[in-house]
């Protein structure tokens, strides 16, 4: 039965991503140019597998091992997910069983790393069977991920202390933006354009969102406070007439609306063109608050619109991602900040320049 398969070899090239194919299991990896993220206690991988099963039979994943080498080509570390034990390790994987003609996008299980490992080649073994049926065989993939230099000098577009709510690590959804699902494919949405976001709260000294039960806007201490440009540019897109949603009320947002108007996920936003093939977007700001226009020059730190609750979001906060472009057919990028500090309860660190993510608390003066 194995026969059926074969196996499938991929290798990385500069900006474009290329495979030989032996049999109808077909493993690539998304977007073609595969970014480490390096921060100061670890290194962070953000991709994704697309699995296309060019067969006749369901194929069923049982297994994922990962080796790493160094670019000498000695092996750095091995890590597998599997079926052993009581609660399978494997079982983390939704939608493992590809039907017949069937793609299935599965996110890279191995995303956190020591900062002191050198992971110039990735090869992903994909252990593979037939549904009730035996032996197994495999298809593997090989990446070349590059750590990736941020070109425009950012810094955080808010003032005073805030939490990152939700940031882009495996568990947040702006990284699980699955481009197979239904609702994806009927948006026509192929790239994750919000891969490295982050939803940003403004918060009180002892890092609460909002007063008392946070039911209207106005509870809440992002509402209504200025939001400042992440870095150097000019104002690409600026959009400021979508109402804002009403907590324990009425939303706005209408996903069918995305179909027509692609950038309706973020209701009120700003486009920053950095010049360097760099974009600062940031969304659901308030109707009415934008400072600049189409073809303003701006500045790092200065004041562009205040928070607001637009488009499809259901608490106020800004929504900030670097990214490669303009729309929703582009791909979200790292983005290193400057200056700020990080709260770890009695201890407050200074970080001259480094990621942020989900849970973070942060101080920008």
């Amino acid at each position: 039965m194995a026969a059926l398969f074969g196996a499938s070899w991929f290798y990385l090239y500069p900006l474009n991503q290329q495979s030989e194919i032996a049999g109808p299991v077909n493993i690539s990896a998304l977007p073609q140019q595969i970014w480490l993220e390096a921060a100061e206690h670890h290194q962070a991988l953000n991709f994704d597998f697309l699995l296309e099963n060019q067969g006749t039979t369901p194929v069923g994943i049982d297994s994922i091992e990962l080796k790493a080498y160094d670019s000498n080509n000695k092996l750095v570390l091995r890590r597998s997910i599997d079926s052993n034990g009581f609660a399978p390790s494997i079982e983390t994987l939704p939608g493992r069983v590809l039907a017949p003609g069937s793609r299935s996008l599965v996110f890279n299980p191995f995303h956190s790393f020591r900062p002191d490992v050198e992971l110039h080649r990735l090869q992903f073994v994909f252990s593979l069977s037939i549904v009730n049926a035996a032996p197994e065989t495999t298809a593997s993939i090989t990446i070349e991920p590059r750590l990736y230099q941020s070109k425009t000098r950012l810094l955080l577009p808010l003032k005073g202390k805030m939490m990152v709510h939700d940031g882009h690590d495996y568990y947040a959804h702006h990284r699980r933006l699955n481009t197979e699902h239904p609702a994806a494919t009927e948006l026509g949405l192929t790239q994750n354009f919000m891969r490295f976001s982050l939803d940003l709260n403004s918060t009180d000294h002892n890092f609460a969102l909002f007063r008392g039960t946070g039911e209207r806007n106005e509870d809440w201490y992002a509402w209504n406070a200025p939001v400042y440009a992440a870095g150097d540019g000019v104002v690409a897109q600026a959009v400021g007439n979508v109402p804002d949603n009403i907590r324990g009320g009425s939303s706005f947002f209408r996903p069918e609306q995305v179909k027509t108007d692609a950038m309706h996920f973020y209701g009120n936003y700003i486009l920053i063109d950095h010049g360097n093939g760099e974009f600062s977007l940031l969304g659901h700001l308030q109707r009415g608050s934008l400072l600049v226009k189409p073809g303003d020059k701006v500045t790092a730190g200065q004041m562009l619109a205040s928070m607001g609750n637009s488009g499809s979001s259901n608490n106020p906060h800004p929504h900030y991602e670097l990214r490669s472009g303009a729309g929703l057919h582009v791909e979200g990028l790292p983005a290193n900040f400057n200056h700020y500090q990080r709260h770890l309860g009695s201890t407050v660190l200074p970080v001259a320049s480094g990621p942020i993510d989900t849970g973070d608390l942060l101080e920008n003066n």
